[in-house]
């Protein structure tokens, strides 16, 4: 009972860091590289409504688009490391099936129904090509980059928990229950 509760705290500390440190290396990149802040901040602007027309059009796009950009770059930010946590707990669920006690047959309908963890990254997703039709009225250009780059890391990730982790020890198992 204790080491399990060990082990919960340490994959939860393990999770944190990792969706942690996803965050920050997109933050970081953001501040650091103009071609990565130009990817969420060079996108056309809303037109001004009555009340800001005080204001030069040269400085209400700037500020609509660094509004904008921070909004898309926040967004992308959680798709990512709601990714990197899908991975993760995908990853854990596989790994705690290989080290329960049990026969063959009953691993493999353990990991049937463990496919709802390896098809998470696809639905997350699809989440962040939802949402970021949200994003949509406010900065196009940044939306369709966040819809896209969401639904091919979702897919890669996908894939990646299905051949590299999945099917091996399926496969192990099967040739296991043969023999």
């Amino acid at each position: 009972m204790k080491r399990s509760i060990i082990s919960a705290i340490l994959n939860i500390l393990i999770l944190l860091a990792l969706v942690s440190c996803s965050v920050f290396g997109i933050l970081y990149l953001y501040e650091s590289s103009e071609f990565f802040q130009s990817l969420f901040s060079n996108a056309p602007t809303l037109l001004p409504s009555d009340k800001e027309l005080s204001m030069s059009a040269s400085e209400l796009a700037a500020g609509n688009r660094q509004l904008y950009g921070k909004i898309s770059l926040y967004l992308f930010s959680a798709i990512v490391a709601i990714q990197v946590a899908s991975f993760y707990i995908a990853l854990t669920v596989v790994r705690s099936i290989k080290k329960s006690i049990g026969d063959i047959k009953l691993k493999l309908k353990k990991l049937d129904n463990a496919d709802i963890f390896l098809d998470l990254p696809l639905y997350v997703g699809l989440f962040g090509t939802v949402a970021a039709f949200i994003v949509m009225s406010f900065n196009p250009i940044t939306s369709r980059l966040i819809a896209y780059s969401s639904t091919l890391i979702g897919v890669v990730i996908s894939v990646l928990l299905r051949t590299i982790i999945l099917f091996p020890y399926r496969q192990k198992l099967l040739s296991e229950k043969n023999n």
